[in-house]
């Protein structure tokens, strides 16, 4: 992280890099690293239930008044021992308590991984707002300077009379629509920057390095050349994996395994409980010469009898909370499939989108500098060449919007597919 911060100064700071630096210093991140970190301990301290328990004892008495025993009068004693205790069954709660907290530990990995993904695309999609921001920061100042163009061009038919006061003013208006886009294009470019770097945990906001739109022509390609039937088949097949893959609908499960796992304990209560255990003591006056020794080796049995209505409401509330997690687990599935629909058909819309654009904008950019040198030469007139110039600009703007949120789409879906390989994704458009 240090290399990467100190070679900011230096280069523009790659994607890559700046995935490194949200894993790095996300505080939600690291928070779950560490719950992570915590629940991987708790299994380790259950596995220790399994194995038996010892204790040492000791105890020195000194008395005021002396004993008297058959020997003679003692003033002190001594007594000290070990007892092991070993659970041989507890209704299977012993057990099915370790296997609970083992999917608590899987479901906390699962979240740690979910939350890295969640990082990762949430990093993407600043950055992307960052450099589509910057884009049209750079073509409205294209446009202003237009504007410009056409207003000193407009007053100097208006001088020598060619252009009407009307038109001029019109001209005026558009200038000064121009500079207020312009005022608010460096806002929000201003605004996405402070959110990448405080997401980043940085202080200064570095360069950031373009996204080379070739590495991913070959997709959009393959999307937009998709017919209707392939996109239901696109969207069957990753809808499918999604819901193998994804972490959501997979710490559900879990959960209900808990669940199952927590209504056979609560069962078991009505079962009997067995230890074994062995004690070994010894002791002596202080008269005496050697220690005495006495152990014993014994098995504990006990059968619970009453409250035997708290433990039938233990199992009646086990039952309920199983019920919830299915129906937890089927709204999970029903929610991730709807996610993942929504997902495949905005990646799939969005790559249409940049292939509509972009044939809009060629259109749209010969279109207005046809009416420009008719405007120049003064055979059209100034509305015509305003509602050109819209058209151009808003082409040029739906075409740059529509590249990056193609590009914002297909890290949402890769989140929803619960994966970070990109390469998986390419294999199901292929």
């Amino acid at each position: 992280m240090l290399v990467i911060i100190s070679a900011l100064g230096l280069q523009a700071l790659t994607l890559a890099e700046a995935r490194q630096l949200a894993l790095a210093n996300n505080p939600e991140l690291l928070a779950q690293e560490q719950a992570t970190k915590s629940a991987r301990t708790t299994l380790w301290q259950s596995y220790l239930n399994l194995i038996p328990s010892a204790n040492v004892t000791g105890s020195y008495v000194k008395y005021d008044d002396p004993v008297t025993l058959a020997a003679g009068n003692a003033d002190s004693y001594k007594n000290y021992g070990y007892d092991i205790s070993q659970p041989i069954f507890h209704g299977g709660s012993i057990w099915l308590g370790v296997r609970i907290t083992n999917d608590s530990y899987k479901i906390s990995r699962n979240t740690l991984y979910n939350q890295k993904l969640a990082t990762i695309s949430t990093v993407e999609s600043y950055y992307f707002t960052v450099l589509e921001n910057r884009d049209l920061l750079a073509l409205a100042k294209k446009n202003l300077e237009n504007a410009e163009k056409n207003l000193e061009i407009g007053g100097i038919q208006y001088e020598t009379g060619q252009l009407s006061k009307a038109d001029y003013l019109n001209l005026q208006a558009e200038k000064a629509s121009r500079d207020v886009s312009l005022i608010s294009r460096e806002n929000l470019y201003q605004t996405s920057q402070y959110e990448l770097t405080s997401f980043l945990q940085l202080t200064e906001m570095p360069e950031l390095e373009d996204i080379q739109q070739s590495e991913h022509t070959e997709m959009m390609s393959q999307l937009q050349s998709l017919d209707s039937a392939a996109v239901e088949a696109l969207i069957e097949a990753l809808v499918q994996a999604g819901i193998n893959n994804n972490l959501t609908i997979k710490n559900s499960i879990l959960s209900r395994a808990s669940a199952q796992k927590s209504l056979l304990i609560a069962g078991g209560e009505f079962l009997p409980t067995v230890n074994l255990y062995y004690s070994k003591s010894w002791q002596k006056y202080d008269l005496q010469d050697d220690y005495s020794d006495s152990g014993q080796l014994g098995i504990n049995f006990s059968i619970p009898i009453f409250p035997v209505v708290d433990n039938g409401l233990g199992v009646a509330k086990a039952r309920h909370n199983l019920k919830k997690a299915n129906y937890v687990l089927k709204a999970s599935r029903t929610d991730v499939t709807l996610a993942l629909q929504n997902a495949v058909l905005n990646l799939v819309t969005s790559a249409k989108t940049v292939k509509s654009a972009e044939l809009s904008k060629e259109y749209a950019r010969e279109t207005y500098e046809q009416m420009r040198e008719r405007f120049h030469g003064g055979m059209i007139s100034t509305n015509e060449l305003l509602a050109v110039d819209i058209m151009y600009s808003n082409a040029q703007n739906q075409y740059i919007s529509g590249i990056y949120d193609f590009l914002r789409a297909k890290s949402t879906l890769l989140q929803q597919l619960g994966t970070e390989d990109e390469s998986i994704l390419n294999e199901y458009i292929k």
